[in-house]
């Protein structure tokens, strides 16, 4: 009996090893398989076709166009923004020599940025000449001499 019981405790544990190694093949053979078939689809995709480009050559080439074609239209928006911003600082340096050859037609276009304050200066400018008073006199304290008029106290 202890010669029984000595030898089912050894086929177990040569039933349990080659169990094992039965179970070691399988995962090593599916291994390799999932290997070779990553390795043929890897392969589709790099190796070129006589006369053709690869599927990864394909790819790479538009992708770089739709990078290239980004990067061409950021730039060619910061030349325009670039280029109005110079109009602009032009528009604004021209503003000052018109205002110098005719006060009254610059006041009057005045421009986006100064509609409010060119009709204020335009009445700045008429009010005293209309009042009959001339331009502003200088007496050191920065405003109009008071005027004389009739009633005096």
């Amino acid at each position: 009996m202890i010669f029984v019981g000595c030898l089912l405790a050894l086929s177990q544990i040569i039933g349990l090893g080659v169990f094992s190694l039965l179970v070691r093949r399988y995962i090593d053979a599916k291994q390799a398989e999932i290997e070779r078939r990553a390795e043929a689809a890897f392969r589709v995709w790099i190796e070129a076709k006589p006369g053709e480009a690869s599927k990864l050559a394909e790819l790479v080439a538009v992708a770089g166009d739709v990078i290239g074609n980004a990067a061409a239209k950021a730039l060619l928006a910061r030349l325009a923004q670039g280029q109005s911003a110079v109009a602009n600082v032009a528009n604004g340096a021209a503003a000052p020599l018109e205002a110098a050859a005719n006060p009254l037609l610059a006041l009057l276009a005045g421009g986006k940025r100064a509609k409010g304050s060119a009709v204020l200066r335009l009445a700045e400018l008429l009010g005293p000449m209309l009042a009959g008073g001339g331009h502003k006199a200088d007496n050191g304290r920065g405003g109009d001499e008071p005027r004389q008029g009739s009633f005096s106290l």
